[in-house]
Order: structure tokens, then C-alpha cells, then sequence
């Protein structure tokens, strides 16, 4: 969700730059050289995966001898923002820039960051609880608002903060009046070489160039711009500057030298190819993203999986898992007796799937919990809880509150992450790195996957502790990658699905054991992607309410695999015909029942261990939302009013 961008450039380094530039466009009319307007605009369109719908950017120019921000705002997608960029001054050494999820007010221009008041500009991400209070004190003071925002409330405090003292002090007297989760950046007139920060639960990173220094929302935005990044805290208040970042207060302040002023080092990363995304060819992200994923989950068993001569390559023999690649070095497994997994979206279902693994394999209690309602139900945790927090982003804000709690009752904490510098990642006792590179599409599909295959690797490492682990598994992980492939190559017949689905009203997804929680997945998959109604339900539900929405007008879809839930799920098929009900099945064998009860069915490539078959079954689902939604004409990486990294509550 909303995404903020700040560039602090020494003047006379843009002075040279422009120079340059008009040099190279001397000599050749088609040359560029990108200002800072295009750097701040180039790094928010890496920020649209996050979920937006305005966006705006403010830089601070001189005009007449005097500072003056300018501000140019759109709603809609950034592509509408693009020609106003030419209204913006070419010789700006300050600015920001802010993509916005709508919270407080409709998505707007004039409810888009930065929002500007009386010499100062301000981009805001999160939100603040107490803005009707702080609202009614700035109206009292005689400031008019322009929009409806809780944004402009911030600033508009701050303003009336700072006419009763220093601008620093007024600064630090926010952090303090303001309620809620927020990440701010200010920029003032009256201060052109700086930009003042103050963070609380929404993320935020200071990066560093040799050039210019750099504040976002994201460290993916500023990838190709910086050397190094500092993550700040909650807590943390600070100035951004042209020599580096300066605390004013928060754990930064202590976390770094006591005698440092300017800095440039202290808890960084460096950033490498890994963090960047390109489509390169394919037509959208969300479709590379799931052509990657048998590469993408031969890269994590290569990481993951010995044979027992410690031979990656696996044999069809016994065979071992990397503890400490799976993050389960850094615990103390020997006080575990129950496990909580938590999560929210597809994160969660792909929970659903690991507990069958967890429990019946591992024979260790599992608890699978939707992270936004996890910390208000009251948990039993204890040091003997392992809880397992599940996030592609390791941004999502009740992932991270869910960490922080489970922490306060003394449980170890497992995060399954993508993202090696996010908050939950740096939060908890121990990771396990998915290392799948970035997932761009709003619609998680590649972070899915291998989330379910993190979760069945933690499962058969304590297996193996208890001495349950089997061959018959080890043959099933060595099958996945090249049966993905299969999936993948089913495709043809998966378009013929979507055609026949397009008009559909409704769509019910159902199966039994492991394929219940990924009926679950397809029907979220499908409804985020093509807006039609969709609904996952366990098959042997269908009686107690479910089968009351069949007719003629219904279809469903079934997962059928041929194990030992077969039958049962034929039966259910069944009672649906019975009805008038059309049926799609997803089998792992056609027989002529199936053939006769079904309106189509597609064989999928069989593997005897549920957990990875149902990845399987995973993978064709996705396709069938991406081409249903291809054919409706839906914008596929960024389904409207979702947003990929849910950083507020």
C-alpha cells in the first residue's frame, strides 16, 4: 500500500547534471539525462506493485530568489501524472514523491500526496487515529483543509506545532501527539537541503549514493539508485540530508554511533539484482510469475533438500533437510510443543495447507490463524509456542503485530519471508528465505507455492527428529518441479475453462483434505483477479448449506485427485448434477464416472504426497484466473482496490 519516495541531491551536483544534459541534447536532439523529477517519477512506478490509486510528487525550486515548492498530483494510474512532469522545475535539488491507497477520502487529486500548506509539503503513509480531534483543534486555529485526508490533518499539526517552537521540537512534539501507524516525510522552504522523517509501523528505509541520498517506503523502489540502506525504527525521528541521515530521537539515535552526525553506515544491506523485476517479455507480471514457479521451487529444494550423502541433487534413496536453510537452527526446538501459524490472504491458506503436514506427518499440534484476528482471540502462547508467521513482503502490518505479540508471551517465532531486509524478517527469532525474487502482481502465485513448500519442508524436518519421515516423500519432492512443468503445459485446455466462465455471475470452488484449503486459494485467486464472485467451501460442507445456491446458473469447481478422498468427492459431484449444477474437475485420473458427471475435465499430473500435489492443483488454478480475467479485460498485476504489501491494519 502506498508508497513514498525522497531525494536529497547536493545543488551542485544537479547544476552539473542539467549542464550535462543540455550538452548531450545539443548533440543529439533524442538525448535524455534524467532529473530528479524522473528519478523520484521512475522510482514510483517501481512502487505501483504495492497498490495505489493517485499519485503525486513535490519539489522545492527557486523562484524569484526564494524557495517554492511545486506540486503537481493525479488520480488514477501514474501514467496520468507523467505529462505533468514538465510543470515541475528542472534544477531541483529537494522532492518527493507518494503513491496513495485511498483510506480517508475518495482517490482524488486533490485527496493525492503531497499535500502542501503554508511552506511546507508533506507524504504520509499509514494512518493516524486521532485525526478527527486533531482536525477540529487545525479548523479551530483558522487552517482550512482541502481535502478529506488524515494526511493533511498531520501537517497541518505540525504547523501549528512549530509557530510554539523550533521546527526540530515541533517535529519531535508530533511523534508524540500522533496516534496510529505512519511513516512521514516533510519538506520545507525554509530548509532546501533537508527532509524530515519520523516513523511509526509503517516501514521505511534512508539509502545512500554516492551522489544523493534517498528515503522510501520500500528499498525495492530505490534498488537501482543506491549503495547501501539504513532501516529505520519505530520510533525513529530524523533529518534527512546532503551529507547523510541525522537522528533526532528514536532507536536509531542509540542503535548507531553516539558520536556520529552525518551517517552513512550502521544496520545496512546492500542491495543486489535479486531485488529488481522486469516483465521482459510477458504481457503482464502475474503470467512470468507463474511460468517462473518450476524454476523458482528447484532453486529453493537445491538450497533445502541433501540426499544422504549430502548431495543436493536428491537421489531416490533417503534423504535430508538443511536445518539451518530453513531457519530451524536459530531455535530452540527442543521447548516446542504446540505450533501457531499465522497469516492473512493466500499467506493464511497456504497455512491451511502446511497444518495437514504439521499434524498428520509430523504429528505436532498445529493452529492455523488469520493474523488480523489472531492477537483479539486471546491466544494461549508460551515459551512451548513456536509460532510460524507467514508473509511474502514481510511488510504486512498484522503479520508484524502478530510477531511482536507472540514475542511478549516468550514463543520463538519462525518467519516464512521472501523479502531478507523486511521488518517481520529483522522482528523474528529466526527465517526461512523463500529466495523466490520479486512477485510483482498483486495476486500471489510463485510466494504461494513456495510458501506450501516452505511449510512441508519445516513439517517432515520435525518428522524427521521423531524418526516419521518416508522415502515415498522424498520421491515426491524430487517429481514436483518437473510435474509443475506439466501444469504448465496444460494450459490450452485451462483457456478453454476461462472462456466458459467468463460470463459467470458466481463460481463455487470445492474439495476435501489438503485441496479444501486450495479451493479456497482458487476462489481467492479468481475473485481478486476477475471481480466475479467466488467461493471456496470443503467439499463435505456442501450438504449443510452450500448446495442451496445450486441451479443451472452454477458452476463449480472441483478438485478430485485420486486418493483416498475420491469417492467421497465424486459423491459430492454428484449431488451437484443431481441439481443442475455445471462441473469442472481438476483429476489426477479421468474415469467414465467423471467423464459423464462433468462438463470438462483436466488431468493434472498425479504425486503420491497430497501436500505437493495440491501445489500442483495450485498451479492450474492460477492460470484459470489469469485468463478468465485476460478475456474480461481486468488489469491483472494490479486488481482494483487491492494493494500487494498491506501495511496498515
Amino acid at each position: 500500500m502506498c508508497g513514498i519516495v525522497g531525494v536529497v541531491a547536493p545543488r551542485e551536483h544537479i547544476e552539473k547534471e542539467v549542464v550535462a544534459r543540455s550538452a548531450r541534447q545539443s548533440a543529439d536532439a533524442h538525448s535524455s539525462f534524467p532529473t530528479l523529477k524522473d528519478i523520484i517519477f521512475s522510482s514510483l512506478e517501481r512502487l505501483a506493485y504495492r497498490g495505489y490509486d493517485s499519485s503525486g510528487i513535490a519539489l522545492l525550486g527557486e523562484e524569484g530568489g526564494a524557495q517554492r515548492i511545486y506540486l503537481e498530483k493525479s488520480s488514477g494510474k501514474i501514467g496520468r501524472l507523467a505529462p505533468k512532469l514538465s510543470y515541475l522545475p528542472e534544477h531541483a535539488s529537494l522532492g518527493m514523491g507518494h503513491t496513495r491507497w485511498a483510506t480517508h477520502g475518495p482517490p482524488t487529486s486533490i485527496n493525492a500526496h503531497p499535500h502542501r500548506l503554508r511552506g511546507m509539503a508533506l507524504v504520509h503513509n499509514g494512518i493516524i487515529e486521532n485525526y478527527e480531534e486533531l482536525k477540529k483543534k487545525a479548523e479551530e486555529s483558522g487552517i482550512t483543509l482541502l481535502s478529506q485526508t488524515d494526511s493533511e490533518v498531520a501537517l497541518a499539526t505540525l504547523h501549528l506545532l512549530a509557530a510554539e517552537s523550533t521546527f526540530e521540537k515541533a517535529l519531535l512534539r508530533l511523534s508524540e501527539v500522533l496516534q496510529g501507524c505512519f511513516a512521514l516525510v516533510v519538506m520545507r522552504e525554509a530548509a532546501p537541503h533537508s527532509l524530515y522523517i519520523l516513523k511509526r509501523g509503517s516501514p521505511l528505509v534512508v539509502g545512500f549514493s554516492q551522489e544523493m541520498n534517498f528515503c522510501a517506503s520500500d528499498a525495492y523502489a530505490l534498488s537501482d539508485l543506491m549503495c547501501e540502506v539504513l532501516f529505520l525504527e519505530d520510533g525513529d525521528v530524523g533529518v534527512l540530508e546532503e551529507g547523510g541521515y541525522r537522528p533526532l530521537a528514536g532507536p536509531s539515535k542509540t542503535r548507531l554511533p553516539s558520536d556520529a552526525v552525518y551517517i552513512r553506515s550502521g544496520e545496512t544491506v546492500e542491495l543486489g539484482q535479486e531485488h529488481r523485476g522486469s516483465k521482459a517479455s510477458y504481457p503482464y507480471f502475474m503470467y512470468k510469475e507463474i511460468l517462473e514457479q518450476p524454476t523458482v521451487l528447484t532453486h529453493l529444494l537445491q538450497r533445502s533438500v541433501l540426499s544422504a550423502d549430502g548431495d543436493t541433487e536428491g537421489s531416490q534413496g533417503p534423504w535430508a533437510l538443511d536445518e539451518e536453510v530453513l531457519g530451524l537452527a536459530g531455535l530452540d526446538l527442543s521447548r516446542i510443543t504446540h505450533l501457531h501459524v499465522v497469516g492473512c490472504g493466500s499467506a493464511y491458506f497456504a497455512g491451511m495447507i502446511g497444518r495437514y503436514a504439521f499434524e498428520s506427518q509430523a504429528r505436532i499440534p498445529c493452529f492455523v490463524e488469520l493474523a488480523s484476528e489472531y492477537r483479539y482471540r486471546k491466544p494461549c502462547i508460551s515459551a512451548h509456542t513456536l509460532v510460524i508467521a507467514v508473509s511474502q513482503s514481510g511488510e504486512t502490518a498484522d503479520t508484524l503485530a502478530c510477531v511482536r505479540y507472540a514475542q511478549s508471551f516468550g514463543a520463538q517465532v519462525l518467519v516464512v519471508c521472501n523479502v531478507a531486509y523486511s521488518s517481520i524478517v529483522r522482528q523474528a527469532t529466526s527465517a526461512l528465505l523463500m529466495g523466490v525474487g520479486p512477485e510483482i502482481g498483486v495476486a500471489s502465485t510463485k510466494a504461494f507455492s513456495a510458501q506450501v513448500l516452505c511449510l512441508y519442508l519445516i513439517s517432515q524436518a520435525f518428522a524427521a527428529r521423531k524418526g516419521l519421515a518416508v522415502v515415498e516423500e522424498g520421491k515426491s519432492i524430487q517429481m514436483l518441479c518437473a510435474k509443475f512443468k506439466e501444469v504448465l503445459a496444460l494450459e490450452s485446455a485451462v483457456k478453454g475453462w476461462a472462456r466458459k466462465l467468463q460470463k459467470q455471475k458466481s463460481v463455487l470452488f470445492i474439495g476435501r483434505f489438503t485441496h479444501a484449503a486450495m479451493a479456497y486459494e482458487g476462489a481467492l485467486k479468481f475473485k481478486e483477479i476477475t471481480y466475479i464472485h467466488a467461493e471456496g467451501y470443503p467439499a463435505g460442507e456442501l450438504k449443510h448449506g452450500p448446495l442451496a445456491l445450486i441451479d443451472g446458473n452454477m458452476c463449480v469447481i472441483a478438485l478430485a485427485p485420486r486418493d483416498e478422498h475420491y469417492l467421497k468427492v465424486v459423491s459430492n459431484i454428484a449431488e451437484i448434477k443431481a441439481r443442475g449444477g455445471r462441473v469442472f474437475v481438476l483429476a489426477t485420473e479421468q474415469d467414465h464416472k467423471l467423464s459423464d458427471l462433468c462438463e470438462q475435465v483436466i488431468q493434472i499430473p498425479a504425486l503420491s504426497c497430497a501436500i505437493l500435489q495440491s501445489v500442483l492443483f495450485g498451479g492450474a488454478l492460477q492460470l484459470l484466473a489469469y485468463h478468465t480475467a485476460l478475456i474480461l479485460g481486468r488489469d491483472v498485476d494490479q486488481p482494483r482496490n487491492l494493494a500487494k504489501s498491506v501495511t496498515v491494519e
